[in-house]
């Protein structure tokens, strides 16, 4: 029989050598894979931390010179008369000589300017009209700068005060943060607030500064301030809108919230956490300022740096694919060769597996390996022969013994069991069948204790019947005469009178045969 081209000798050698190399292959492949992909990994968290400082420094740099120049324009003020017209100079020197700022105001408190004012405030902006600055009276009713929360608080606390990020309406029309600082004069040996100095910020540099140290594609920055405020982040329609909480419940990233505590308690770190808007694994490093007690995220995609990684993945594995193919072609050719008397061999196997030891083997070609194995082959053909006639013969003569042992047990009036360790019934002679009624399949594999079960005194503490005989069968021990019912097909008892012997394979017990005869009527006494 001709044997498959998959299932044979030399294709199935070629797979074991493929699976192997193929294995050792993937193990060295995955094991540089990892380890690129850790250096890779560990070379985007250094650029993720230095983007962050790179962030967190030029930030502190410019709302750091913009609240110094705050602080020093406050002291300037301090017990200095001032005119409306040198109020607005002021103004438009601050925004001449920074170009951070977007916006200047100077406000006083009542009389504080001149005892004849009641109260100024002056708001200076940069504009793209001719003039270039645009300013605006702080003290009208609809303007009611001492009102407002930020002048207030500036005045009570005594000391720079940093304000949420707004949207200036009616000014510059843009997202802003202001910084106020209060100015003071001696009266009586005693500070006295006099007005504050307010200088406004807008926020689109902060976006150009978080694109100037972007390291990658996915890279994205977020920017929030003292209270959780977005000031920056990739989706426009979140600033100012939302805060950290709740953007982290809107996009389910818990992680923002612990991010936001740590940069509260001045803590810094790094953090991975699964974003699901878009799907992917985010690596995310933070930092507090130090001037206003803003927080500054910078996160990254993962996989964004492992796409060369994951491309030079396919391209080994394209080349090792195809490495294993030529060495399979290779293996198989080499070995048809070699192997080819095998293939004859395996032939000549198969018609001796079917009795035919007349078939032919070609005598071998070569004095190797598979020649002598061919000769071997030739000579296990020639004994297997002569080791038939007496196999056959002694076959027949067993075959002739059982057949004799079976006509004497159907022949023995006595019920006979044979009987598993488990008690569970292996077979049993005709005399069963004709006393109990049942028939051999509904016998064979039940347990003995169906039909039979012992009665005093052998069954003391009512012990079941095949737990005494399981015993007796695990000692080697045999149960002679024991009194026992046997309850036939259709409930009638019969008291039968039962032995156990245990059946033995090299002093290991394996099974016992049980036979039961009719008890002796008792005589009747009068």
């Amino acid at each position: 029989m001709r044997v498959p081209f998959l299932r044979s000798l030399p294709v199935r050698l070629a797979g074991l050598i493929l699976i192997l190399s193929g294995l050792t292959l993937l193990v060295f492949t995955e094991v540089n894979r990892r380890a690129v992909e850790r250096i890779l990994i560990e070379q985007a968290e250094v650029q993720a931390a230095t983007s962050t400082t790179a962030v967190v420094d030029g930030l502190d740099a410019v709302i750091g010179s913009v609240e110094r120049l705050a602080r020093f324009l406050a002291r300037d003020l301090e017990g200095r008369p001032l005119t409306p017209t040198e109020v607005e100079t002021i103004a438009r020197n601050v925004l001449l000589d920074s170009p951070n700022v977007h916006g200047c105001s100077i406000t006083f408190e009542s009389k504080a300017l001149n005892p004849t004012t009641d109260r100024f405030g002056l708001y200076v902006h940069r504009s793209t009209g001719v003039n270039r600055y645009v300013a605006r009276d702080l003290g009208t009713p609809e303007q009611s700068y001492w009102t407002r929360d930020w002048y207030r608080e500036a005045l009570e606390r005594g000391q720079p005060v940093w304000s949420e990020p707004f949207f200036d309406r009616g000014g510059s029309d843009r997202n802003v943060v202001r910084v106020a600082v209060p100015f003071f004069r001696m009266v009586n040996n005693e500070r006295q607030p006099v007005g504050v100095v307010a200088a406004i910020i807008e926020l689109d540099w902060l976006r150009r500064l978080a694109n100037a140290n972007e390291f990658s594609d996915t890279c994205y920055t977020i920017i929030f301030s003292r209270s959780g405020r977005l000031i920056i982040h990739p989706k426009p329609t979140y600033v100012i809108a939302e805060t950290v909480e709740t953007l982290a419940e809107k996009e389910n990233t818990p992680e923002l919230a612990r991010i936001r505590q740590n940069v509260l308690a001045k803590r810094q770190g790094s953090m991975r956490y699964s974003e699901t808007s878009p799907a992917r694994r985010v690596h995310v490093n933070y930092k507090p300022t130090k001037v206003a007690g803003w927080g500054v995220i910078v996160g990254y995609d993962e996989e964004d740096f492992l796409k060369t990684q994951r491309a030079f993945r396919g391209i080994t594995a394209i080349f090792v694919g195809s490495l294993l193919a030529m060495l399979a072609g290779i293996v198989i050719l080499i070995t048809r060769y070699a192997l080819r008397p095998l293939g004859q061999l395996a032939i000549a196997a198969d018609e001796i597996a079917k009795r035919n030891l007349d078939s032919e083997i070609a005598p071998p070609r070569r004095d190797d390996e598979v020649g002598r194995l061919t000769q071997s082959f030739r000579s296990m053909r020639d004994a297997l022969k002569a080791q038939h006639l007496e196999r056959r013969w002694a076959g027949q003569a067993i075959e002739h013994q059982l057949r004799y042992n079976q006509l004497i047990i159907d022949s023995v009036s006595e019920l006979v069991f044979v009987l598993t360790k488990a008690l569970n019934i292996s077979r049993v002679n005709p005399a069963v069948l004709r006393m109990t009624g049942f028939t051999e399949t509904e016998l064979i594999k039940a347990p003995l204790g169906r039909l039979v079960s012992l009665v005093p005194p052998a069954a003391e503490m009512s012990a079941p019947t095949a737990e005494i005989l399981a015993v007796a069968l695990k000692e080697g021990r045999s149960q002679l005469d024991l009194p026992a019912i046997l309850t036939d097909k259709n409930g009638l008892t019969t008291p039968v009178i039962l032995t156990l012997v245990p059946l033995r394979d090299d002093n290991r017990v394996v099974g016992g045969v049980a036979t039961l005869r009719r008890a002796p009527a008792r005589s009747k006494t009068l």
